[in-house]
């Protein structure tokens, strides 16, 4: 086994280490959280095979494989310890489980806000008559924008314009299934946390540019930001795209300063880490092929 199939987990550390660093320099247009989640998928794909091709290696310890080449007079060589072997069947197990739990997560969120929306009735607005401020986007067939009473009698109607505005942003963007992506890369390669964090920080700040365009002012879409985090009392639930779910004084202080400008670079760069990892992935593939290859049918 070539040293390819350890290089997209040093791949993986470069991409966590640099993408919160990008994302608040990245302008959060649709293409950079595609490119973000792009190289993302590539990591974790390309990490997941690296350890499933590790853990293929323990099949050269079963007693089939020992009788067949001894038989053969073949003197069978483990391409990696047997324990690293063991690690990655280990690692692979925990991230199957790992996915399970924020699938079930996500889905219980999705019930839960659902529940609540049917209780407030029809239509695409849901007022809760809940006193805290909160606002979330409830995916669905149409999707539906969960208010609570808290929050509208604490803005004006400039600000609630910023508020439904971005959760608009987030259901007409399909931002919660990015954002679940995300999450099912960094739940199989926990490596990428920093990445699953920073596609979060990336559509709230696109939610909030769309909110500054159409409202026309990047001020009042900074203050109604800025009024209802200082008025929040609790948290909203990770996986819910809500008004106040990430990051929201570096969010108000992006609307306090000048749009962003795109850039091509950084987020290619980010992309060129992702693919390289795959690349590597490949690599490993064809000498697990060849060392089988030479193994059994030579």
């Amino acid at each position: 086994m070539t040293f390819s199939v350890y290089v997209p987990v040093v791949l993986s550390l470069l991409v966590a280490a640099s993408s919160r660093l990008l994302a608040v320099r990245l302008s959060p247009t649709p293409g950079t959280l595609k490119t973000v989640l792009g190289a993302s998928v590539l990591c974790a794909a390309g990490t997941t095979w690296a350890l499933v091709l590790l853990a293929l290696t323990l099949l050269g310890f079963t007693p089939l494989a020992v009788e067949e080449a001894s038989e053969r007079g073949v003197h069978l060589v483990q391409p990696v310890p047997g324990v690293v072997g063991a690690a990655a069947a280990v690692m692979l197990a925990l991230g199957v489980i790992r996915v399970v739990r924020v699938i079930r997560a996500r889905n219980a969120t999705r019930r839960e806000l659902f529940a609540v929306c049917r209780a407030c009735g029809p239509g695409e607005l849901a007022v809760v008559p809940v006193d805290q401020p909160h606002a979330f986007a409830v995916p669905g067939r149409p999707g539906r924008v969960l208010v609570t009473r808290g929050l509208l009698a604490l803005l004006d109607g400039k600000e609630r314009r910023v508020v439904l505005a971005h959760e608009r942003a987030h259901l007409a963007g399909g931002h919660h299934g990015l954002r679940a992506v995300a999450e099912v890369c960094a739940a199989m390669n926990p490596l990428l946390v920093p990445v699953r964090e920073a596609v979060a920080f990336l559509v709230e700040r696109n939610a909030d540019e769309h909110a500054a365009s159409v409202s026309g002012s990047r001020e009042v879409a900074a203050r109604a930001l800025a009024k209802a985090a200082l008025a929040e009392a609790g948290g909203p639930a990770r996986r819910v795209l809500g008004f106040l779910a990430c990051e929201v004084s570096a969010r108000v202080a992006a609307l306090q300063a000048d749009p962003p400008r795109p850039r091509l670079l950084l987020p290619g760069s980010f992309l060129a880490l992702g693919v390289g990892t795959a690349i590597a992935a490949v690599q490993a593939t064809l000498a697990f092929y060849r060392l089988i290859h030479w193994l059994w049918l030579g």
